[in-house]
């Protein structure tokens, strides 16, 4: 008896949400298409109908309505997107949109709409996700979520009338890239809505993600919103914005989107009630929307949690909520104005990139240092008009405009309250250069990889001789690596016309190998590292955490340590190289590779934080323990107070010592440097001493000195005046008394009447 008492209450838990029938004062998939249309004859000039992509099983067409004055015309206007649904159940955004498409038509004569018309480009889209609109209206299932994805291929769509139980579809909410690892798997269960959740088989796998994905690469969106509803209730009338997961990993714009949030959300009054919507920081990574608009191109994008659990009400409450919703519409196209007296603020940065001898537009990455992170997609400006857009509070920043073959624009620039701040940025083109190179061993060109990193990186795969077309710059970071051979990593300035240069590398002797098909004995092993070949570079590959069910703990600091140590040849360059895998949280979820002589005493020589999740190589100088006996470690350190703030972690594979040397046959090859430069020491890491080198563009008086990182004089290299060329200064790691220095980083500034920079170095013992 007491079985079946909670049998029942489980399937009335389930049933929670789901009705039979649909109310008929919603439209269908089928009025909404020919709507569009109607409206896009009625306004040849202010309304046109864009297919933007189909969907996932049924490939019906996803279409956007694009509105704005000479709609033909592709404008130099920030556009504003609203998506009135995602989720198949969630209805209401869906009239919303269809009667904010009608209200803005109608009145595009008068204010505020002939303003909208005039200064932006609105696009609505009512449903991104007809297949699942499709289910929900024909009342086959009215609770349903998803899309209709085919996820057994069997051919048949199965669903459930019960809330969460359908076998097929993907949750298009979490199948975007950002954070799509965190989202559910194929039929995990948890919950009550079982199956409701599930990410889709890959990122961006689901034919309504790639739509979204093309209709933002081509506008950009400064503003977005999507409608959304709470089936439980518990997030009802409430307007998310980007980011503060678990509350305590905030976005770097977290403050402004506040007040944008807090704006809209102020608009819409709840239900039955005097009291408003409330702004909320998204807190859970899981693949979403708007996080990933914002990762992706810095745009602002509301997810509106609209009604209540009631999420398909009858005619009455559904024009009510509409009328209420709008009212945040309204608001958010004002704000978007270049002024508006219905808002406090309509503060933006807006402006135009140009060449600055052409006056042609130029696609440059947009950077405002004080909102900036190792994890955004370059922000660009779009190549038709070189404008970029982006969300700012008033404010001091300093902006920084850059391309690759240009000079970098970097400037202080206030942003205004009340309007627009428009600025105008001219870049200068660098001077045209061309490498001429030649690889080679033992005077024999041989096949090898060449890397120019200087803001973006070109690979040029070359079978000994090449020649390739850059630009003057200084401090090119080159490596050229070859199998079975010892690789080249340097720093290059590149000058105008042309440059040469011949890089001979000598066969790689191995010192110590660890490929892991002989399993982990020779390991010293802290924590849930396993062997696999699911993901290995070759073979068998060692990961930190799936032996932990496929991320790493909260808080881990997991390691593998060799068990015996290995002698570092004298008297030769050795180099450590390992393939891996990576994927940790920027910055905080460090992994980082340890050396140590005693077992006792640990020195990091290398660490790396972030999304690298492709199979890559590192080569690691170990000059400084040469004729040492050295034990490795490589290590997973994790600062989080909550599992979601963990990810998949670190894999490695094919870790090897070896040792040769690797030849910049011409030295002056490249002549004397085109501007002043101060190079990266080697070796380095050192003990005792390294070799520090700097080129000067013209006779000039020079001051080099070393720091510590608490910014106090070490040690005066040189001070005087020098000719133009290369020069270089041998560090013996002593202070100005003569007295040896510690381990740690020490900073090393060149100085000149026109030119001051600074480089890192680090002295182990």
């Amino acid at each position: 008896m007491k079985c079946l008492i909670l049998i029942t209450a489980l399937l009335a838990a389930l049933a929670i949400g789901a009705q039979t029938t649909l109310p008929t004062c919603y439209h269908t998939y089928d009025e909404i298409v020919p709507k569009l249309f109607q409206y896009e004859a009625q306004h040849p000039n202010h309304a046109k109908v864009h297919l933007i992509g189909y969907t996932q099983e049924d490939h019906l067409p996803i279409y956007a309505i694009k509105m704005t004055n000479n709609v033909n015309t592709d404008h130099d206007r920030p556009a504003i997107l609203f998506v009135g649904q995602v989720h198949a159940e969630e209805v209401l955004g869906v009239e919303i949109t269809m009667s904010n498409i009608k209200e803005i038509l109608d009145n595009r004569t008068v204010a505020p709409y002939n303003s909208w018309m005039g200064q932006l480009e609105m696009w609505f889209v009512p449903t991104l996700n007809p297949e699942g609109h499709n289910v929900v209206t024909s009342n086959m299932d009215t609770s349903y979520r998803k899309n209709k994805r085919d996820t057994n291929g069997n051919g048949i769509f199965d669903y459930s009338p019960l809330v969460g139980y359908d076998i097929d579809g993907a949750d298009i909410n979490r199948n975007f890239a950002y954070n799509w690892v965190h989202g559910d798997t194929l039929w995990q269960p948890g919950g009550l809505e079982v199956w409701d959740y599930y990410r889709g088989p890959s990122p961006m796998s689901e034919s309504e993600t790639q739509a979204s994905w093309h209709l933002f690469e081509e506008r950009q969106f400064v503003y977005s919103v999507v409608w959304h509803s709470s089936r439980t209730g518990n997030l009802s009338e409430k307007v998310y914005y980007s980011f503060n997961w678990k509350e305590v990993r905030p976005s770097p714009d977290l403050p402004h989107f506040a007040l944008i949030a807090s704006g809209f959300a102020s608009q819409i009054r709840k239900e039955g009630s005097s009291a408003y919507y409330e702004p909320s920081p998204n807190l859970s990574r899981k693949g979403c929307f708007h996080d990933w608009v914002y990762q992706q191109y810095g745009g602002l994008q509301l997810l509106v949690e609209v009604g209540t659990l009631n999420l398909q009400p009858d005619s009455l409450l559904m024009v009510d909520t509409i009328t209420r919703a709008t009212n945040g519409v309204r608001w958010l196209l004002n704000r978007a104005l270049i002024y508006s007296t219905a808002t406090t603020s309509n503060s933006m940065l807006t402006g135009h990139v140009r060449d600055a001898e052409t006056y042609e537009p130029l696609v440059a990455e947009i950077i405002i240092e004080e909102r900036h992170a190792p994890w955004f997609r370059p922000r660009l400006s779009n190549a038709q008009y070189g404008r970029f857009w982006r969300p700012l509070g008033q404010g001091a920043y300093t902006l920084r405009v850059r391309k690759p073959g240009y000079y970098d624009h970097v400037a202080n620039t206030v942003v205004n309250n009340g309007s627009w701040t428009t600025v105008s940025i001219s870049l200068h083109k660098r001077p045209n250069a061309l490498i001429t190179g030649s690889i080679r061993s033992n005077g024999q060109p041989i096949s090898a990889m060449v890397t120019l990193a200087d803001i973006v990186t070109d690979t040029l795969l070359v079978n000994g001789d090449f020649v390739h077309n850059y630009y003057a710059v200084d401090g090119v970071m080159v490596q050229v690596t070859a199998d079975g051979y010892f690789p080249y990593i340097g720093t290059v300035n590149i000058q105008p016309g042309n440059n040469f240069f011949v890089i001979d590398l000598s066969p790689a002797n191995v010192v110590y190998e660890e490929d892991w098909e002989d399993g982990t004995a020779d390991w010293v092993i802290e924590g849930p590292w396993i062997l696999q070949n699911e993901l290995a570079a070759t073979g068998h590959a060692i990961t930190d955490s799936w032996g932990g069910w496929g991320f790493y703990e909260m808080n881990c600091d997991v390691h593998i340590r060799s068990t015996q140590p290995i002698t570092i040849p004298s008297a030769t360059n050795t180099s450590l190289t390992f393939d891996h895998h990576l994927y940790t949280e920027w910055v905080h979820d460090v992994v980082h590779v340890e050396v140590s002589t005693d077992l006792e005493n640990w020195q990091t020589i290398w660490e790396k934080s972030g999304l690298i999740d492709w199979w890559h190589s590192e080569y690691i100088p170990l000059d400084a323990f040469a004729g040492q006996s050295i034990y490795l470690r490589f290590r997973l350190t994790d600062e989080s107070s909550h599992v979601e703030l963990t990810d998949p972690g670190w894999t490695l594979d094919n870790i090897r010592i070896i040792y040769g040397t690797a030849t910049s046959i011409q030295e002056n090859g490249i002549p004397s440097p085109f501007a002043s430069a101060l190079y990266q020491n080697y070796p380095n890491p050192f003990n005792p001493e390294t070799i520090i080198r700097y080129g000067l563009a013209s006779r000039t008086p020079v001051t080099l000195i070393v720091y510590n990182l608490k910014g106090q004089k070490v040690k005066t290299l040189f001070q005087g005046i020098q000719d133009a060329g290369n020069h270089q200064i041998v560090f013996s790691g002593t202070d100005d008394c003569g007295r040896s220095l510690a381990s740690g980083v020490y900073l090393y500034r060149l100085q000149t009447d026109k030119h001051d920079q600074i480089r890192r170095m680090l002295l182990v013992k």
